[in-house]
């Protein structure tokens, strides 16, 4: 860290602020937005409806977004996903207090937030990695801070969400939502240090390229593969299951909000300990014994919601749960910036991100029908054998 120069210190506090502001818009949004929906249909099914409609983009963008990142500049992209954030997510409270939202055109107002907000994640990625190479810095430790504001974001947000749940509700919150997505679009725009940024014309991955680069890889193939296993689950228990408990056997955003700022908590713990300790730790052991701590923490939940114990107690589950979720981002972040050449990365870190979201449509599907007929055990037995099937892949092979 000693040979990073001021400006490149500034950079990166620079980027570090307005994807900080970025992530918190985005949980603030996966909390309002499925709360908002269950209170107006009383549906589970209906809820994981809209959560789709926002999760989709997840795989359709990463198609064709990464070309766009690598012929025009990361921070360009950045701004223009701040912006389309901003517009779509104001326009709901905006349209609500007008009476003309309808379910139809809340899916729509979602889908259009998230359409753009990979790529903006996606451009963020690259700029960092950027920075990491032409300032010298210690690549595990620039990740490690880097997945820990994700991790804080999501600690910090539930909280937060919970808490204006209760006292403003859904729409306001979206409203403040907002915002955020705005002053992060400031920052991009006028944080010193992030104005030039590499730009490559003729040379960025065909999509043909990118997904061949993917599958040709076994490293990067398999980690792909267990995210889109570990994200079907992470997706589907906190944007569809969790509000539909929360309201179903708690009846309270607040328990709702600290239940996800458990779950924060815990990625919280393990990105700030990878930041520090990455260097020394297997990855391949971390990858594969995880997902059986994501499955101890389901259980503790699991538990507590049959036996109808204090719901708060499910917040120790959750807790352990995200401790043994926070391996994967930092893994991605490590093997993609040292596999992916330098002018193709956007492509090829947006092809990444699609494959990783592969699985959630089908878990989103799922938990709506499950969880309207109340088939609770049915639902974590889904996640359980996901799990298991993510630890699996980092098995010893027998010669």
């Amino acid at each position: 860290m000693s040979s990073q120069s001021p400006s490149g210190k500034r950079a990166l506090l620079s980027l570090f602020s307005a994807n900080t502001l970025s992530l918190l818009g985005n949980v603030l949004s996966e909390l309002a937005v499925p709360w908002f929906v269950y209170e107006l249909t009383g549906s589970a099914t209906a809820t994981a409806g809209i959560v789709f409609a926002g999760q989709l983009p997840n795989i359709l963008v990463g198609l064709f977004s990464g070309r766009f990142i690598d012929r025009f500049s990361a921070r360009t992209v950045s701004l223009f996903t701040d912006g389309v954030n901003f517009f779509a997510v104001a326009l709901i409270p905006l349209l609500f207090h007008l009476n003309a939202l309808d379910m139809v055109l809340l899916g729509i107002l979602v889908f259009f937030s998230k359409v753009f907000d990979t790529p903006g994640h996606t451009a963020r990625q690259v700029i960092v990695t950027e920075l990491i190479e032409k300032q010298g810095l210690p690549r595990d430790r620039v990740n490690g801070i880097y997945s820990l504001i994700e991790t804080m974001a999501d600690l910090l947000g539930p909280v937060l969400a919970g808490l204006l749940l209760t006292l403003i509700g859904a729409v306001y919150l979206m409203a403040i939502d907002a915002v955020t997505f705005a002053l992060s679009l400031l920052i991009m725009a006028f944080g010193f240090g992030l104005k030039r940024h590499t730009r490559h014309e003729d040379r960025s991955a065909s999509l043909r390229d990118a997904w061949r680069w993917l599958i040709i890889t076994p490293p990067v193939r398999k980690l792909a593969l267990y995210d889109a296993l570990v994200n079907t689950v992470a997706t589907t228990l906190l944007a569809v299951t969790l509000p539909v408990l929360a309201k179903e056997y708690a009846g309270s955003s607040t328990i709702y909000g600290l239940w996800m700022a458990a779950f924060a908590g815990g990625t919280t713990l393990t990105t700030g300990f990878y930041a520090w300790a990455g260097h020394r730790l297997n990855p391949h052991t971390l990858l594969r014994i995880t997902p059986l701590g994501q499955i101890a923490g389901l259980l503790i939940l699991l538990a507590v919601l049959l036996v109808k114990g204090p719901m708060i107690l499910g917040a120790a589950g959750l807790f352990l749960f995200g401790a043994n979720l926070g391996v994967g981002g930092m893994m991605d972040a490590k093997l993609l910036q040292t596999h992916v050449p330098e002018d193709r990365r956007g492509s090829i870190f947006a092809a990444f991100s699609s494959l990783r979201y592969t699985g959630v449509p089908l878990g989103l599907f799922v938990a709506g029908r499950l969880l309207d007929s109340q088939a609770l055990a049915t639902l974590f037995l889904f996640f359980f054998l996901l799990c298991l099937m993510a630890s699996a892949l980092w098995w010893p092979r027998k010669s």
